[in-house]
């Protein structure tokens, strides 16, 4: 017999206006949360929460940083978790709008509008009474976008996390990111004593910051082909130079000079091989120009995988094809998300259903106001879904 619940919800779900959750994303767009201070975008968070009718508190372990968790149902059963992040990258961005059918904003899909998504999609399972036999947990933490998700780490050390996690970060609702690459964040920087001087007062012997840099690139140019001959085009392992400074005056001869980058990984290599070859290259460059260059790694995380048949994988396939009619595609994402965490440290599937990441980190970024609808709909559905295969009444 047909479940009446189901059958209310999933035409719930169908039906979402997403006018206030854009009214929503637009006021949390409004609200300037780089890394570290997201203290205002976690009161916020809190109170829509709350309003739903989630039980809520601040952790404030991390100073500017408090980290948001809510429940919902009951302790009784298994616990499905809901995460994302309170802050967006440290970067200006004109000011939020709406423009017509699009919300346009630093942190629009990176992930403000995800956020008000899972407030929408709490408020569809309370107005039916879900879940009934167990908790959905909803967590938001900050120190994202600088890497090291701190907050997110002592969560999880502390035993506050699910059976399984849904993030709302990537896919666009054409791709279901059921594992990911590892990614390191490096830094090399070479300088020389004293201060900046001008152009015409250093002599021939002096160190040259931007000579040695431009060697750095071009050793680090050099890894960067020898990974994609490796194979790095299919598997998506890469390295990545995204910054190059030196000087400040066009007749300054600098003092300093530092490049940044990510690397990422597949299964085949682990984040110490990464670091013992980025240092060979660095040591190479350091001999060969005779110049003490310091390199500083941040390991961000391993590559992982989930099994394709977990519950919550077969939850979320089926809900979204069932509310949307087409079938999510399994992938490997290159983009790093905070389900690795989860998996790789607390043990448990983790899947990312969110907004195409396109814009994300761009001058411009962007979020169709219908995802605000597709994301709620999924969500609420997909956990009622997981809370009837694994519950035990």
């Amino acid at each position: 017999m047909t479940d009446p619940t189901e059958v209310s919800l999933v035409a719930a779900c169908r039906a979402v206006d997403p006018g206030p959750l854009a009214d929503l994303t637009l006021e949390l767009l409004r609200t300037w949360s780089p890394p570290g201070s997201e203290t205002v975008m976690a009161e916020r968070m809190a109170a829509a929460l709350e309003a739903v009718g989630a039980r809520v508190r601040l952790d404030a372990e991390f100073p500017g940083s408090p980290s948001v968790i809510a429940e919902m149902g009951t302790a009784n059963g298994p616990t499905l978790q809901w995460h994302g992040h309170l802050d967006a990258i440290d970067v200006p961005h004109a000011d939020p709008v709406r423009e017509g059918d699009l919300l346009v904003g630093r942190g629009a899909a990176d992930m403000k509008g995800p956020l008000a998504a899972m407030v929408g999609a709490a408020d569809l399972l309370r107005r039916h009474d879900l879940p009934r036999h167990g908790r959905l947990l909803i967590t938001f933490h900050g120190r994202h976008e600088s890497g090291g998700n701190e907050p997110l780490h002592a969560l999880i050390a502390r035993g506050i996390h699910g059976d399984a996690v849904i993030t709302g970060e990537l896919g666009g609702g054409r791709e279901l990111p059921v594992g990911g690459l590892g990614l390191t964040f490096w830094e090399v920087s070479v300088e020389r004593p004293g201060m900046a001087i001008h152009e015409t007062l250093a002599d021939p012997g002096t160190l040259d910051p931007v000579e040695v840099g431009r060697l750095l690139h071009e050793a680090l140019a050099g890894l960067r082909d020898r990974i994609a001959g490796r194979g790095g085009s299919s598997s998506g392992a890469s390295l990545f130079v995204g910054r190059f400074t030196a000087g400040d005056y066009f007749n300054r001869s600098p003092n300093a000079a530092t490049l940044q980058g990510t690397r990422r990984h597949d299964v085949d290599e682990t984040l110490a091989d990464v670091e013992a070859e980025l240092r060979a290259t660095i040591d190479e460059v350091a001999l060969r120009s005779g110049t003490p260059i310091t390199l500083e790694v941040t390991p961000i995380a391993e590559a992982f995988d989930v099994d394709p048949e977990a519950a919550i994988v077969r939850a979320m396939r089926g809900a979204h094809r069932d509310l949307f009619g087409n079938e999510l595609r399994l992938v490997r994402g290159r983009v790093a998300s905070n389900a690795v965490h989860f998996v790789q440290e607390a043990g448990i599937p983790a899947v990312a259903y969110g907004p195409d990441h396109a814009t994300n980190h761009s001058d411009r970024e962007v979020l169709p106001v219908a995802e605000l609808a597709r994301l709620a709909g999924g969500f609420a559905l997909a956990s009622a879904r997981w809370f009837t295969e694994v519950a035990r009444p």
